[in-house]
């Protein structure tokens, strides 16, 4: 029986359609890393989901073990990415500027009040690298990025208060919504303090601790989008359209809403030293900027420069890390205390020989403390707190080890899983701050090939503030306290952390019991 002319037309045409879309599945540029098929518009971002939904850079990691490479390649919406789940291939890029790029996603433009792609973290280019040269070279200044002692003494003056509410508890309405009858909950309690010497650096000024509740407020508003989000940008990078339709089930509303939130205690702030600013007399890194400001014309569009919004943007950048990242980071390090007490006796016993009771410990003391600073590494590393770190770009055409890296592909790195890679560390899944320690008993800082931080010019700008101040606080609690989990509590359960923009936890109530 023959057919009709229709008929093969119509299967010709099935045929090729059926072609085409085999080819859109699982066509790749030349030369790139293996992966999982790509689907119209979200790329292979539903693939990432269905292995691992709760944290996507372990579902990359189970991917990358499927197909036998340390570099998977996959796409992020319409986007060439990659993957790097190796420490020695990780550096590397880090190293190298073709790859200094940001991505454009989504989540990052939630944050400004008009969607504009603005501040230091999620930009690149010739005005990115002016504004994150003023920022670094000005904060220093006032303590960011550098020893200083003004601001070290102010870190000081909020850690007595913060003991002060762990001794005598809540004196405050604010301070009673995290502690009550000799317990308090982390991350909540440190947003105070942490908030605090923030705005020490910025501005020179501190909120009064009955005035705090704004500060805490904040945190939470910051802990939330750190915990909607997630480390590959969510669905809502590649299809921002579905805010429109389903601004809840995408957590559109949320995000939003927080964001606004947070950008009400900035743009206060801002507002304050923009009514009061006077050429003659510079009070901070703001009244600098201002300055800036006042001589440059705005730029409109996605160019910026020294202007309003983009000031409002450098500050976010650096609030949503230090009251929110920091608080995060240190309560993780407090359930790895409960979870392993004979550390913690070790650093209590380590600050009892060199600082004693009648002080809190200093950044001087650092040097004679290794158990300790051994401690804060070993934190850092085995709970890195930005798991997938900020996705970078290539930005040409380029090659990695071995394979072809097409200009604007997506460059995800696998921080949490470099930290914890088996071939470095030895027993990565054990919390022993000694792997940080000489045969003497020495820090040895050959030894901490971590990359909690990232590195090369992406490297974050707060480091060193983030380590100092984590370093006054650790010390200061472990110094005066011994701690334990409210009764009735079981210990803390690793296994249900939270991966968003960050790694995180649930809400914990601990008691801090004076020596």
């Amino acid at each position: 029986m023959l057919l009709s002319p229709s008929t093969i037309l119509w299967t010709v045409a099935a045929g090729l359609l059926v072609y085409r879309c085999f080819r859109f599945v699982f066509d790749r540029p030349p030369n790139f890393p293996s992966g999982p098929p790509r689907l119209p518009l979200v790329g292979s971002y539903l693939f990432l989901l269905a292995v691992n939904y709760r944290h996507l850079h372990r579902a990359a990691l189970r991917l990358c073990h499927f197909y036998r490479t340390k570099i998977l390649g996959i796409y992020l919406g319409d986007f060439p990415s990659i993957v790097v789940n190796d420490l020695a291939i990780a550096k590397e890029v880090l190293a190298r500027s073709e790859f200094d790029g940001r991505s454009d996603l989504f989540l990052a433009r939630m944050r400004e009040r008009n969607f504009l792609r603005r501040g230091i973290f999620f930009t690149q280019g010739p005005h990115w690298k002016e504004q994150r040269r003023f920022v670094l070279r000005h904060l220093r200044d006032f303590g960011f990025g550098r020893r200083f002692d003004e601001l070290e003494a102010e870190t000081h003056n909020e850690i007595t208060t913060l003991l002060d509410v762990l001794r005598y508890g809540p004196k405050y309405d604010h301070e009673k919504l995290f502690a009550e009858d000799g317990y308090v909950k982390c991350p909540d309690v440190f947003y105070g303090l942490l908030g605090n010497v923030y705005f020490q650096v910025i501005c020179g000024e501190r909120f009064q601790r009955q005035d705090m509740g704004q500060l805490f407020e904040t945190g939470r508003h910051a802990i939330n989008f750190q915990q909607k989000g997630d480390d590959y940008g969510t669905i809502l990078s590649y299809l921002p359209w579905l805010k429109d339709y389903f601004p809840e089930a995408t957590n559109y509303r949320v995000l939003r809403e927080v964001n606004n939130r947070m950008n009400d205690l900035i743009e206060a702030m801002v507002g304050k030293y923009l009514a009061s600013y006077d050429d003659n007399h510079m009070r901070c890194f703001l009244d600098r900027y201002i300055y800036e400001m006042k001589r440059t014309k705005p730029l409109e569009g996605e160019a910026f420069t020294f202007q309003y919004d983009q000031l409002v943007m450098i500050l976010w950048d650096m609030l949503l890390p230090t009251l929110s990242g920091s608080a995060i980071q240190l309560s993780m390090l407090l359930e790895r205390m409960l979870l392993n007490p004979h550390v913690a006796r070790k650093v209590q016993q380590e600050l009892d020989e060199v600082v004693g009771q009648g002080r809190l410990p200093t950044l001087d003391d650092r040097i004679n403390l290794p158990f300790t600073e051994a401690t804060l590494r070993e934190g850092l590393r085995i709970d890195t707190l930005v798991p997938s770190g900020i996705s970078h770009v290539a930005l040409e055409d380029t090659k990695l080890r071995g394979y072809d890296i097409p200009k604007g592909c997506f460059v995800m790195l696998g921080l949490d899983i470099v930290n914890n890679q088996r071939e470095f560390w030895g027993d990565p899944e054990n919390f022993r701050p000694e792997r940080f320690l000489d045969e003497r008993g020495n820090l040895s800082l050959r030894q901490d090939i971590s990359v909690p931080f990232g590195a090369g010019k992406r490297l974050c700008i707060g480091e060193t503030f983030s380590r100092n101040t984590l370093f006054l606080m650790f010390t200061a609690l472990i110094q005066n306290f011994n701690i334990s989990q409210r009764k009735g509590d079981s210990l803390p359960d690793l296994g249900k952390r939270i991966t968003g923009v960050v790694t995180s936890m649930k809400p914990f109530w601990v008691r801090f019991e004076a020596r």
